[in-house]
Formats: C-alpha cells, structure tokens, sequence
C-alpha cells in the first residue's frame, strides 16, 4: 500500500487493516489533530459513526445509547474541553477498552516510527504537528531520503527542521539543506548563495528558512540581504574581481554594502563555486534576470578598462552588451570593433540572447566592410566569377545583413534610440553593399551579353549543362533518376537553409551554374529541363516545342512511344495544395522523374516582408512538407539531381526606371519585351521577336509609366543574384 499523504488519509489506511467484522475502535487525538463529521466512510465503503468523548462523560453515554448498534463507531477521543494538556483521562472508558477492535494512536511519534521504522524521531515533532498533518506523505518520503545521503536514523531538531523546510519548499533540496560545511566561513557563505537562487523568485526568505538559517554562523550583515541582492553583489564582485577592480560594489548606489571582513570572505566564496560551472552559469543568468541594463551600464564606468576592452575580455554578457552599447553611443561604428569582440569565448548570464545579436551585427559589418575598404574586382572569366562569388562568400551577405537587421529589431532590451542606431548602421551597410553587388553584376552583364553572348549560351557553367555533366549513360535496371527542381531557390538560401536541412539525409555534391536569360520560369525551368536554350527546343520532328515533357524525353533519351511509361513531370507542387504533398503513391515512381517544388517562386512576387523572414518561411515550408515528400519517395541506390530554374532580387523604389518608348504590356519589372534599343542589355534567341529582351542589369527595375506598384522581390533580369543556382547530387544516406 502507497504512502499516505496526509494525517487523514493514514486514518483511512489504517481502518483498512482492520478485520471486515470489526465494529469499535478508539481514536486517541491528544493534539486534537482531526477534523471530523458524523460518520466516515472508509477506503472499502464501509459507513462508521463518529462519537466525540473530552472527559465529558454524562454528554458521551447519552450519545452512545443513541448509537446505532448495527453500524460500526469510532470514539474520537481528545483533551477535556478548555484544556490544552495532551494527556488524555481513560478513567471513564475501561469498559470501551476491554471490547474495542483496535485503537489509534494519532501521536505523530508514533505514526512516523511505524511510517519510518529505522527512524527516531526529534521530540519536538508535536511543535509542528500542523504541517505534518498536511504533509504526512511528503515528510516520510524526505526522511526516507535524508538517511540515504547523511546515513542518520537517529533525528535531531535541527534535523526535523531540515526535513519540513524541505517539504514546505521543495526546491530547497534535501542535498543542499542537509550539507551545510558550518565551520568553514566563504565554504558556509557559498552555502547561502545557493540557498538565495533557490529561492530567488522571491524578495524575501520565508519565515521557517530565516529562522534556520539565523542558526547558522554566518555574518549579520550578509544574513540582512535579500536573495536578489545578494544574487546582484555576486554578479558585481565578480566583473569587479575579473579586471581586478577592488569595491566597485562599494561605489553603486543601488546595492547594499558590506564590511570588508564579510566582503573578502564572500569574495572567497565566489571563488569556490565557479569550480561548479553548472551552478555559476544559473547563478550569472539569474543575476542578469535581476539586474537592468542601465546597472549594468553603471558597472562598467566603474572598471579601469575602456569599453572595447571590457567586452573582449569579459565572460559576461550583460557585462559585453553593456560595453558594446556604450562604444555604439559613444560613436564608434560596428565595422571599427576589433575582431575580438565577436570572437570571443563563449558568454555566460540572461543577456545572450542580445550578445548573440548584436556580435552578428559586428560580424557582418565586418565582413561587408573588407569587401567595400577594396576596389571591386573585375573578372574577364565566367567561372572565376561564379566561383568567387560563392567561395568569398559574397552570395550571403545580403540575407547575413537582413538577419541581422531583424534580429536587432525584436531586440525588447534595448533603448529605442540605440535600436535605432544599430538599425541605421546596418540599413547604411546594406545600401553599400548593394551598390558593390550592382558593379559585379555589370561585370556578369558584360560577360553574358554582347559578344559574348553565344560563348555564355554553350558555356560549360550554363544552367542546361548541368545534368550532360553528370547523368550517366546507362541507368541500372532497378533505380530511378529523380531531377528536383527548387523553382526560385537563390544561392545564399541553398546555402544557408536548405542544403543543410537535406545533409541529415543526403550526402551532397553541388556546384554552381548560371540559369538561362532572361532569368524567368517560362525560360529558365523549360532550358534546364530541356538542356537547351530556347533556340534549340525541337520535337523528334525537328519542330519547335516548349512541352517539359516531349523536351525532357528528348534530354533523357527517351523513345517517344515510351515517353508516358518512362517519365514523369510533376508541377502539381506550385499549387498550395501540390505543396503539401505530390499526390504520389511509392508505387508511382517512373524510370525518370522530375520534381517541380516551389521554394521561393510563389512566394516572392507577393512578399512584403523582409529577406530574413521570407528564408524562415522556406526554411519551414521544406522541413514540414518537402523534405518529408522527397524523402517518402527516393530509394538508396536512385539517382538524385537537384537544381533551381533561377533566383530574385529585391527592388527599391529608387531605382525603377520608367519606360515610355514600347507598349506597357511589354514592360515587367526585370525585362522589356521589345527588339528596340533602349535601356539594359539586349539579349535573343534567333530572329524570331518574341525571343528578343531587354534586361535590367543590377537592382535595377522597370516600370509602366502610369504604375505606382513594385514586387519587392521578382526576376527576369541579370544580376548574381537571380542568376547563379546550384546544381547538386544528392546520394540518400542509409537510414538508421
């Protein structure tokens, strides 16, 4: 049978062992510890009527011969009425004590010798009998515990006081109550300073914990201080000790002082607990918790150290947070902080969150300005452009700035003056940065246009290249080829989203490409899947076609008259309710399979929100519908391709450019249809008009001359950004 719980509930337990027929019983309650009614029933439903006897013997008989005779009693038996004496008077009752069937005695010396049978209990149990009657159960599994770590079975006060702190508190933990290193001063002060961030959520000790701890030789001065200050004089005696700053504490107006004797031993005790690196980082963050950030501000004008300083050698990030925004005020930009500062070990305390957001904000500010303090580079050679692009990491930037922008924004600890600092700084980089990305964008213009533009179409880093490049000539009988088109996947989102999503699947092999002019899905998807621009798109015929199907038969191979048992395009994923699952069975699969999800291209054209969020709304839509999709249908020896048909830019409303010479339904945003020379760059496929364009170059954008509307995000035009993809192999990796 369980432990009871309470007092009441072992009274229920004990008329349970009794014997079915057992119809008296006395209930001795020196403490009048009980709370009962007219009648009882117990665990077994069986109904006892409920006399009460306090010497009142005339009262009681009377009662009795009223009782019911049949129906079981107990005689609740307590101290005569008036008095406070627990010793009860059974004179009158001898007759009641040579026929009962059994006999409580509700002492709790007696109910825990039973509950507890190797324990001897303190005297002073009836001291605390109201506790112990509320929390019987709690305070026989305590002492079950506290003999496991101290070995006692004999309980002293100090013991039973141990125990029902414990009970009354549980996060007060037996292990920390019953380990109190007494003679050993900063031993029994460290002591303290755990109990106070036990017990930190509260501004004050509870009563009983002030009465314990008042027992203990600890210094009043210390024994006067709240939980929260002495958490915030832990936390300030520590930045002090770290740039080796003696009483700082002495010098801040908002927390309390202490005598040098106290200090220098409280110092010591800070010293003893950082050996549990668990318990000082909880301590340093609930510091933090306690502590603003304008006192924390005022910590750091107390160190000998400028605030640079103070930042890269503080382990604190309250402490780095509040130096760093001291700096910023001051006037110092994010690109001029030394590197240190970002790259520093790792920080402790509840300001994290901040630190972690503002050293990304320094990061990229650095790493922007190292691109901008250099002349723009100019390449004469496609690859060697590609590849820098991507291995110098320039490709990111611009979602690392708009992350970092974001993040700043939801910062809530900040002032809103300083936000708006850090927050210009950022928009500032961002607009630089764009004006370098224009310059290398008109270097890609000049490599892909012009004379150069029949070399680019048959270049070996063209989009249509990319699977002549890696498909075998003969396909195993029994697998698959999957080609998995990411429609709208930039560079800096396979990157720095999805590729490390599939890695926990697939082992990938990728490089970069450039897609297909003008960078728009009727164009750029067809030319991928077809393995050829628009010039070359042919039936067996030798006639002009555009259809995925007949024109990645042609690519794979594939007879005609097998074509519809051989291969299979799915586009049903642009569509919302594509997106959420193909529609195939496992038994659907073909020889080929070309797999369209939209990743961005649904999404950008009616996007309003930043860069950042529209990466965290990819990132969500791949974990919880595509990548379940893919892998639900690839086998592990199948053959995996996966590319994207083009990227997008982000337009600004300065830079559109209004176009009056054609008519308006030839004017989108990154492209004229039009054969006249007017503003971009010129590119077509053949004589025939409708494959004859004017492209933007850069960030760049045109617009109808009676139009006020801009996407925030589109493509079509030539720029790094809408124009280098990846195109990788996916290996599955077996599965666990």
């Amino acid at each position: 049978m369980s432990t009871p719980t309470t007092l009441i509930e072992y009274t229920f337990h004990w008329l349970t062992k009794l014997p079915k027929a057992a119809k008296l019983v006395l209930w001795l309650d020196p403490y009048s510890l009980l709370d009962l009614t007219n009648d009882l029933v117990d665990e077994q439903g069986k109904t006892w009527q409920i006399i009460s006897y306090r010497g009142d013997d005339f009262r009681f008989r009377a009662a009795y011969r009223d009782y019911d005779k049949i129906q079981p009693l107990i005689i609740w038996i307590r101290p005569l009425l008036g008095k406070s004496n627990p010793i009860l008077d059974l004179t009158y009752l001898s007759d009641f004590l040579n026929r009962n069937d059994g006999i409580l005695d509700i002492q709790f010396e007696n109910i825990l010798s039973q509950l507890t049978p190797f324990k001897a209990w303190s005297s002073d149990l009836a001291n605390h009998n109201n506790i112990i009657a509320s929390k019987l159960g709690e305070l026989t599994q305590a002492a079950e515990s506290f003999h496991k770590i101290t070995a006692k079975s004999v309980l002293n006060s100090d013991d039973l006081k141990i125990l029902l702190l414990h009970v009354e508190q549980p996060e007060l933990s037996l292990e920390l109550l019953g380990n109190i290193p007494r003679q050993i001063p900063h031993k029994l002060v460290a002591w303290y300073l755990q109990v106070a961030l036990v017990v930190s959520t509260s501004k004050v000790f509870s009563p009983a914990l002030v009465e314990f701890i008042s027992s203990l030789p600890i210094s009043i001065d210390l024994l006067e201080l709240t939980p929260p200050d002495l958490i915030r004089l832990a936390y300030v005696s520590y930045a002090g000790s770290t740039f080796k700053a003696s009483h700082v504490s002495d010098r801040l107006i908002w927390l309390p002082r202490l005598s040098s004797q106290s200090l220098e031993i409280f110092q010591s005790a800070l010293d003893f607990l950082q050996e549990n690196h668990t318990y000082w980082q909880k301590l340093l963050a609930k510091a933090e918790e306690l502590i603003t950030l304008e006192q924390i501000d005022s910590v750091i004008k107390e160190l000998p150290a400028k605030p640079q300083e103070i930042a890269s050698r503080t382990n604190l990030a309250g402490i780095w947070v509040a130096a760093i925004c001291s700096a910023i005020n001051a006037g110092i930009p994010l690109q001029e902080f030394d590197q240190a500062i970002y790259t520093s070990p790792p920080l402790l305390g509840n300001y994290l969150d901040v630190a972690n957001t503002l050293q990304q904000a320094i990061a990229i500010s650095h790493k922007v300005d190292s691109h901008l303090s250099k002349q723009c580079p100019t390449f004469d050679n496609l690859s060697t452009l590609i590849d820098w692009y991507r291995t110098q990491d320039i490709h990111s930037q611009e979602l690392r700035i708009s992350r970092a922008i974001r993040g700043v924004l939801n910062l809530k600890k900040l002032s809103g003056e300083l936000l708006e600092k850090i927050i210009g700084q950022l928009r500032n980089l961002h607009s630089d940065w764009r004006d370098f990305l224009n310059l290398l964008d008109k270097n890609l213009a000049d490599l892909v246009t012009g004379s150069h533009w029949a070399n680019f179409c048959q270049h070996p880093r063209h989009s249509t290249q990319f699977l002549s490049d890696h498909i075998p000539n003969q396909i195993p009988k029994n697998t698959n080829v999957w080609f998995l088109i990411f429609d709208g996947m930039r560079l800096d989102s396979w990157d720095l989203v999805i590729k490390p999503a599939l890695e926990k699947y697939f082992q990938i092999e990728d490089k970069t490409y450039l897609t297909s002019l003008p960078s728009i899905t009727d164009i750029a998807r067809i030319a991928l899947i077809a393995g050829s621009t628009p010039d070359q798109w042919e039936n067996a015929s030798g006639l002009y076609v555009k259809d995925h199907n007949v024109l990645a038969g042609k690519r794979f191979k594939i007879p005609p008259d097998r074509r519809k048992e051989e291969l299979q395009i799915v586009v049903r994923s642009e569509t919302i309710e594509g997106q959420l699952r193909l529609g195939l069975n496992d038994s659907d699969a073909k020889k080929y399979n070309i797999l369209i999800y939209n990743v961005s291209d649904d999404w950008i054209h009616n996007w309003r929100d930043d860069l950042s969020s529209l990466n965290d709304f990819i990132q969500d839509t791949l974990v919880k519908s595509i990548i379940p999709d893919i892998t639900s249908r690839i086998g592990s020896e199948d053959i995996v391709f996966l590319s994207s048909d083009h990227g997008f830019v982000e337009l600004e409303r300065d830079d559109q450019i209004k176009v009056t010479q054609i008519d308006k339904y030839d004017v989108r945003y990154r492209y004229l249809k039009t054969t006249m020379s007017i503003f971009g760059r010129s590119v077509s496929y053949g004589s025939n008009a409708a494959y004859t364009y004017r492209l933007a170059v850069g960030r760049e954008w045109f617009n109808r001359p009676d139009s006020n509307n801009m996407e925030r995000f589109t493509h079509g035009g030539i720029s790094l950004d809408e124009m280098v993809v990846p195109g990788a192999i996916l290996k599955p990796l077996s599965k666990q």
